[in-house]
């Protein structure tokens, strides 16, 4: 099993490594706070080598968290296996995207 790291300079945000059910849980409270407690913060997807089901719960909650706090959060190069997830679970146009 891979980590996930996640990179914050100002507002915009790395996420790397693999986002699953494993791996969410590891990633610090603090870190989302800081996310969430800006006005706008972008996430960038494209070093994310996998992502379960979980892991695109986990991007709805943080989205939910950042609507509760005034964040207007977005998400940036997101790679294929998570656009064709999103597309299975039936949520396309939920998640805000940045066009590339």
């Amino acid at each position: 099993m891979e980590n996930i790291t996640l990179n914050i300079t100002g507002n915009n945000i790395v996420l790397a490594g693999e986002l699953t059910r494993q791996t969410v849980m590891t990633l610090p409270k603090e870190s989302i706070k800081q996310i969430i407690n800006q006005q706008t913060s972008t996430i960038d997807l494209q070093q994310v080598n996998q992502i379960d089901t979980a892991g695109l719960a986990w991007l709805f909650y943080l989205l939910e968290l950042a609507s509760q706090t005034g964040c207007q959060l977005t998400f940036s190069s997101v790679p294929a296996k998570l656009k064709k997830l999103i597309s299975l679970s039936g949520v396309d146009g939920f998640l805000p995207v940045n066009p590339a």
